[in-house]
């Protein structure tokens, strides 16, 4: 049987209110609307595994290879160096000249699975960002084809990590991932005593190491990454 481990968010606040970190290795989906904070909050569980000394791949479908790496930094994830020495890659599937349609979407699924498996060896944590991007298009079984894959690469010791946008997955669909996933985190804005924050719902995390707090608080410093804000003070 797999064991399961936890890893730091790199945010010591994060790790208390999860409990002490992330389960690891696990498939974890992170879902929310335009602006929600889904990409930066990845980022940070990325820069936790980092710290951590784990091999992460990233494929992101919102920006440039370069564009990532640049916002990572500017929220204060200094990850040049682990970039530079190869412990961070970074592929973006935003191609010049490649007009988008549902049939790429559907080709860079496959190509991504095909990816996440010939390359397993190269990495412990892949991220995609977002995948809602990628299966626009796909047929309902080569998406069930690549959550069953997913699942076996985290029986092989590999975490998973995937964002959603809301909305944007049949209702099928959205109930097969948060029954497969082993962490599931829904994110939205909301607007406490006057301040624009956002809210962490998480709804699974299946082998966190002790009691979680199910909702979180936390703000976007631009210095700092995220803040976490506790109810009391987000309410005044």
């Amino acid at each position: 049987m797999l064991k399961v481990s936890v890893i730091s968010t790199g945010n010591e606040e994060l790790d208390t209110k999860l409990g002490g970190g992330l389960p690891f290795p696990a498939l974890m989906v992170v879902e929310g609307g335009h602006g929600a904070g889904k990409s930066v909050l990845v980022q940070q569980f990325i820069y936790g595994a980092l710290k951590s000394g784990l091999r992460v791949i990233v494929v992101t479908t919102e920006t440039t290879t370069v564009g990532y790496v640049r916002e990572m930094i500017n929220v204060g994830f200094d990850v040049l160096d682990v970039y530079l020495r190869g412990q961070l890659t970074v592929y973006s599937t935003q191609i010049p000249r490649v007009k988008w349609t549902p049939s790429t979407s559907s080709s860079l699924l496959i190509l991504t699975l095909n990816h996440m498996v010939s390359a397993m060896d190269r990495y412990d944590v892949y991220v995609i960002d977002s995948f809602s991007v990628l299966i626009k298009g796909s047929k309902s079984e080569d998406v069930a084809n690549f959550l069953t894959v997913a699942k076996r690469l985290v029986d092989k010791g590999k975490m998973i990590f995937l964002t959603l946008h809301t909305g944007d997955v049949a209702e099928t669909l959205h109930s097969g991932l948060k029954a497969m996933a082993d962490g599931y985190i829904e994110l939205k804005n909301a607007e406490m005593g006057g301040r624009q924050l956002k809210v962490m719902n998480i709804i699974k995390l299946k082998g966190a190491p002790a009691v979680f707090e199910n909702m979180i608080t936390f703000d976007v410093d631009p210095a700092f990454g995220i803040k976490l804000v506790p109810m009391a003070l987000a309410k005044i």
